[in-house]
């Protein structure tokens, strides 16, 4: 399993002293199989940059419809434009919360009208509205299941994500504070990429709905994952400062800053 960290970043540009990071973007790669985990809208520019094909990606898991999260318009253009194959042949699968699925149609309508609602006439494209406990079956052997989460005061449709494969465990908290959903996706991943939005010293987590390093610390511990880490945090806390707080919460394996242009191997 390899993920290549395309986005890492928040909702607004870092300030100049900051390295240049875009809004949250995972690619997990499997022999066969690419899986993307939120869909940014720097999608289309860092694909580019990292030489992938975006008409190779088969599935997208969106944690939730917050903009810097989900610019899915975007990315179908452009992975329509790309690909240059017969109706009924590759398709595109996205998996979204329930609660956001159908809007998808008047969302699409908005921006092409001429297709009349329809996502692309390019390439058979397929929504699936995901809930706690949905299990999908991308490959043999490769589950994506998702987890109920708490953000935006309770009222965002947020999921956290957990794709299983013979190989091992990715599991992407999307944005959430503690709650028993991240934790369950959490549980024995190899790779666990956490959001660490809050900064240090800051409780978001019952309130809006974010972690800082120290809880992020806390739920891998309580989670037994064999390796953090830490994105979506907007730079005004250094790396070594996030690290020692997610120690601080208990956490003693492996532990990283994620950067863009990352690649983890588990």
């Amino acid at each position: 399993m390899k993920v290549l960290c395309l986005g890492t970043g928040t909702c607004f540009p870092p300030r100049p002293e900051h390295p240049w990071r875009m809004p949250p973007l995972f690619l997990v790669e499997l022999p066969g199989l690419r899986v993307l985990f939120d869909c940014s809208e720097g999608a289309r520019w860092r694909l580019a940059q990292a030489g992938v094909d975006p008409a190779s990606i088969a599935h997208v898991a969106v944690s939730h419809p917050h903009p810097d999260h989900a610019a899915l318009p975007q990315f179908v253009q452009a992975r329509a434009c790309a690909t240059r194959v017969a109706e009924g042949d590759v398709g595109l699968a996205i998996h979204l919360p329930a609660r956001s699925h159908g809007a998808i149609k008047d969302l699409w309508r908005w921006h092409h009208p001429e297709d009349d609602g329809r996502l692309t006439s390019r390439l058979p494209i397929i929504t699936h509205g995901a809930y706690d406990g949905y299990c999908a079956v991308l490959a043999p052997g490769v589950l994506l299941k998702a987890f109920s989460v708490h953000h935006g005061h309770g009222h965002s449709p947020s999921l956290a994500w957990r794709l299983e494969h013979p190989g091992g465990v990715f599991a992407y908290s999307g944005d959430t504070g503690l709650c028993e959903g991240v934790l369950l996706a959490a549980t024995g991943a190899d790779l666990f990429v956490c959001e660490a939005s809050a900064a240090i010293g800051t409780d978001m987590s019952r309130g809006y709905g974010h972690l800082n390093p120290h809880q992020a610390g806390s739920l891998a511990s309580l989670a037994g994952v064999r390796g953090l880490h830490l994105t979506h945090y907007t730079g005004e806390d250094s790396a070594e400062a996030m690290v020692s707080e997610a120690r601080q919460g208990g956490y003693e394996g492996p532990c990283t800053v994620l950067t863009d242009g990352d690649v983890l191997e588990g």
